[in-house]
């Protein structure tokens, strides 16, 4: 049964399931739910007053229904733009992720580059300082042969 007043009625029986999708509910028997149903129905075909009095309140029930309603569509646009905007962040989340993941292998890659040319320099640097020993080397063999042929010259002739 539905009336006026946006109120439903169902017929349950023992062992039924009910899922409540809204703010409250009255469980009745059915002794009591006929009291409340013939009392409504009297009171909507009784005194004029009543009557208007019950058409006020059905109004009033009606904008807020109405009311709510907006509220809800205020309510979902307001939720579609927050998860519009979580689905957002997260996509900027994932791809400062991925480029901070690429820096990272990028600097790994220059430190493993910059190993190896410290490396090669270390190299370079051993193979410089063996052929300056060889230069001191030759430096003072041929100063120690340009003495000897000289003290050699010297000494024949001067005989």
């Amino acid at each position: 049964m539905k009336d006026s007043t946006g109120l439903h009625s169902y017929a349950v029986v023992r062992g039924d399931t009910l899922l409540i999708n809204y703010d409250s509910a009255y469980v009745l028997n059915k002794k009591t739910f006929k009291l409340y149903q013939d009392t409504y129905k009297r009171v909507q075909n009784g005194n004029p007053a009543m009557k208007n009095l019950l058409a006020n309140y059905e109004g009033l029930i009606a904008l807020q229904d109405s009311m709510l309603k907006s509220k809800e569509a205020y309510y979902q646009s307001l939720k579609s733009n927050f998860d519009s905007l979580v689905s957002h962040s997260n996509n900027f989340v994932d791809k400062t992720a991925l480029n901070i993941s690429a820096i990272d292998q990028s600097l790994s890659t220059a430190t493993s580059q910059i190993n190896n040319i410290k490396g090669l320099l270390d190299q370079s640097l051993e193979k410089l300082k063996k052929e300056n020993r060889q230069r001191i080397k030759l430096v003072v063999g041929g100063f120690t042969v340009g003495v000897a042929a000289a003290t050699l010259v010297f000494l024949i002739t001067r005989q």
